[in-house]
């Protein structure tokens, strides 16, 4: 058996909210009957996609700003790790910063 980590890459972001960041930062829901917890946000406990990798979350980002949404990338960076429950509020507070 190697020593190796292995890296896990995946970006997790949040399906009814504004959370993402690195598949290693998400919450765990409440073990259920089973026993089994699932990955959710770590600030609203909402449920997650996921995507590959960084590379593919902001080559969406920089498609969506090109499309006519100046300022979408730093936003996106800066809003990492935060949990807003909507574009609209995320937006909002970063305009505030």
């Amino acid at each position: 058996m190697s020593n190796v980590a292995v890296l896990d890459n995946r970006v997790a972001y949040g399906a009814r909210c504004t959370w993402w960041d690195g598949i290693r930062n998400v919450g765990k829901t409440a073990p259920g009957a089973s026993g089994h917890s699932l990955p959710c946000c770590p600030h609203c406990r909402g449920m997650l996609f996921e995507m590959e990798n960084e590379g593919q979350w902001f080559a969406g980002a920089d498609r969506y700003e090109a499309d006519g949404h100046p300022g979408y990338r730093a936003m996106l960076e800066w809003s990492r790790g935060k949990c807003f429950k909507n574009l609209a509020e995320l937006q909002r507070t970063y305009e505030q910063r």
